[in-house]
């Protein structure tokens, strides 16, 4: 008998721990808002970019991937990548409450970033795909990695990205 309980528990301690996880994940709500007033704000004269992206390379992926949540990804990672690894990583960013990852990646299938776009063009565009994304009210596409999201869920990723990027501008 004590093995058996022993089996049980060894079997439910990671399926709580990952639910846990999860429900972590989905209930911490960053503001957006906040976040939209702090980029409305930035010196766009005064930045620099520390990374292998320019200031509007940055502000045109981010804003690609706030898009993308409303109208669809270009493409995705595999169903089964996405219920294990992808939303395993989520729900681990979202409990360290940091993302990390490659900061000079692109998005799947996205187009290429201009390095002549504007970079206030650039700052405004993700400005607005964050304005547009807090007041939609409809569907929400799956995210290419973590699969389907929350609106909820959906505000902690776009927070974790954004905060990751914006780790690369400094004020000179």
């Amino acid at each position: 008998m004590k093995r058996r309980a022993f089996l049980q528990l060894a079997v439910a301690t990671p399926v709580v721990l990952w639910t846990g996880l999860h429900i972590g994940a989905t209930l911490r709500r960053p503001s957006l808002q906040a976040l939209t007033n702090y980029l409305e704000r930035l010196p766009l004269a005064q930045l620099q970019a520390q990374g292998d992206w320019s200031l509007t390379e940055i502000f045109q992926h981010c804003a690609q991937s706030v898009r993308y949540s409303r109208v669809g990804y270009p493409e995705s990672r595999s169903r089964l990548f996405q219920l294990t690894l992808g939303s395993t990583a989520l729900a681990a960013f979202s409990a360290a409450n940091k993302m990390q990852h490659p900061l000079n990646e692109p998005l799947p299938g996205a187009p290429q970033l201009r390095a002549t776009v504007p970079v206030d063009v650039a700052h405004a565009e993700l400005i607005s795909e964050l304005e547009q994304f807090m007041q939609w009210q409809g569907p929400l596409a799956p995210h290419f990695a973590y699969g389907r999201l929350s609106k909820a869920q959906y505000y902690n990723a776009h927070w974790l990205h954004l905060q990751d990027h914006l780790q690369e501008i400094t004020l000179v």
